[in-house]
């Protein structure tokens, strides 16, 4: 988890919403950082001392997909 202490903390990373209800967020990076912050979630195991785990559930290069899910689409 010390791995990408330094390099996480140069990439810029903008959390855009944040659901305390669910533990959700939506993070925003530029496309050539995405590898170093999933890499970075990935080896996350703890935070402030408390066991944790990161689980992607989408992402896309278009903000606007992540707005809704195809597979919950209802049509009239």
């Amino acid at each position: 988890q010390h791995i990408f202490s330094q390099v996480g903390a140069a990439l810029p990373v903008d959390v855009l919403t944040y659901e305390e209800k669910t533990l959700s967020a939506i993070l925003r990076v530029i496309s050539s950082g995405l590898v170093k912050l999933w890499s970075a979630l990935t080896l996350l195991g703890s935070y402030q001392n408390r066991r944790c785990a990161v689980r992607v559930l989408q992402a896309s290069p278009f903000l606007l997909a992540l707005s809704g899910n195809s597979r919950e689409l209802v049509l009239d």
